[in-house]
């Protein structure tokens, strides 16, 4: 007999999904219910062709004090015990100063721990994007990320920006062609037609067939999907129509033993790192593997990777200065992992291959407050760094500190759509046409118009 059943019946009330939300690990619930199998075959760009690699510094960035007008009476008057100025050790930028919405050119510094970026900088491997943001700006978390992560902000968002790049324009790609490192999947990778082939994990060691603690014996689940899959349809030809229960549970299950061998392949392929420096961290664990992935030659054109503890409300800085606190660690973690991961990048000879984009959910308030931190802002500073990076210089204005400038309670405006930072990346580096923008991007900012972001 023949079962229909749609994918959200199948999902909710068949004996296969709630076994699988309860007894099978992590990976296998994202890859039966998120891969589709278009991504079994055919390589990606990645194994040779251009990569993404995308840094959340999640919480919300304050960039006021990760890049200085550290000249602004504004700033310096707002700020006046987590200000940091010429006589913390700021790193100048002396070639060149921002361009400002005011229209007079603004001194500006990197923060003193993000020496790894001054080099970028100066050997014009990086850029810097300033007032980027959208209209109508959310100062919630969840809201904003979601609005980041969709691409859709004020909306109700359905799908992630990444999600609806991979379907249009990655079909018939690998089943690994996206990658984030973490635990939760993340929603930029979200796909509405359950097509993305992309996968999460934390640790490759355990992105394998086998899970004891979980399943209670050992039990290779590599031989129960094997036998999954040589399941018989009882049809003529073997493939059944889109709501075919047992057809879409066996595309699954392949997409997921394609993601689960690959990724293993790339690790074991990559094997040692040529950089034997890197920092004992969380980012950096997640920056060796995606190193490692890279050495390998997996078929993954977009990593994701993600930091937290930006939501600095309190101990921003310490009562002893800001050259202390939690910002203060945080960038110095942050330089320190993408430092290593550039220097591996380039030993490898893969640094021409790459581009990095930070970003956050939002920056700060102008305005410190009561606790030696910063509140839920607007607008923020974006970095862009790779081999082929336009860089050595200024995207965007710096935005305008005055208080009759500031939006949604003393926070910065926007002059560049994040929207339009996606579709530079994805156009000028990814080689997206013009004409599939539509699709990735539903509902565009007024001026959509890429930036000159790559050499």
């Amino acid at each position: 007999m023949n079962t229909k059943l749609n994918r959200r019946d199948f999902v909710s009330k068949s004996i296969w999904g709630a076994t699988a939300s309860m007894t099978l690990p992590g990976f296998i619930q994202q890859t039966l219910f998120n891969l589709d199998a278009r991504a079994q075959s055919l390589p990606s760009q990645g194994g040779d062709g251009p990569i993404i690699l995308l840094m959340e510094m999640a919480g919300g960035n304050d960039t006021l004090n990760t890049l200085i007008p550290y000249t602004n009476s504004i700033y310096r008057g707002a700020r006046p015990e987590i200000r940091l100025g010429t006589e913390h050790n700021i790193l100048q930028i002396t070639d060149q100063d921002g361009p400002s919405v005011t229209g007079k050119n603004e001194p500006l510094a990197l923060h003193p721990n993000l020496t790894r970026f001054k080099e970028m900088w100066d050997d014009g491997e990086l850029g810097i994007i300033n007032g980027v943001g959208y209209p109508n700006p959310n100062l919630s978390h969840f809201k904003s990320f979601d609005y980041w992560h969709s691409a859709e902000p004020n909306g109700v968002p359905k799908d992630g920006w990444i999600g609806r790049y991979l379907d249009n324009q990655c079909d018939g790609c690998g089943a690994t062609t996206g990658i984030y490192i973490n635990r939760r999947p993340t929603f930029a990778f979200k796909s509405n037609a359950a097509t993305s082939p992309s996968v999460t994990f934390q640790n490759p060691q355990f992105f394998n067939w086998r899970d004891k603690q979980i399943l209670g014996r050992e039990k290779s689940l590599e031989g129960l999907y094997r036998n999954l899959i040589g399941l018989d349809h009882e049809t003529d030809d073997g493939v059944s129509e889109e709501n075919d229960t047992l057809a879409y549970v066996q595309r699954s299950a392949h997409s997921a033993m394609i993601s689960t061998e690959s990724v293993q392949l790339a690790m074991e392929r990559g094997g040692n790192l040529i950089n034997p420096d890197w920092p004992s961290n969380g980012l950096a664990n997640s920056l060796k593997i995606i190193a490692q992935l890279i050495k390998g030659r997996s078929d993954t054109s977009v990593y994701y990777a993600r930091q937290g503890g930006y939501d600095t409300h309190n101990n921003q800085v310490l009562e002893d200065g800001p050259l202390s606190g939690r910002h203060f660690d945080l960038l110095q973690t942050l330089n320190g992992a993408l430092g290593a991961f550039v220097d591996e990048m380039k030993a490898q000879g893969n640094w021409d291959r790459v581009v990095i984009l930070t970003f956050s959910e939002f920056g700060r308030k102008v305005i410190q407050n009561g606790s030696y931190g910063t509140d839920h802002g607007a607008a923020e500073t974006l970095f862009l760094m790779g081999g082929q990076v336009a860089g050595n210089q200024y995207y965007g204005l710096y935005p305008d500190l005055a208080e009759d400038a500031r939006v949604s309670r003393n926070s910065m405006q926007y002059n560049v759509d994040f929207r339009t930072v996606y579709r530079s990346v994805l156009e000028k580096w990814m080689g997206v046409p013009p004409s599939a923008m539509s699709a990735i991007f539903p509902s565009p900012p007024r001026d959509f118009q890429p930036l000159d972001i790559i050499r």
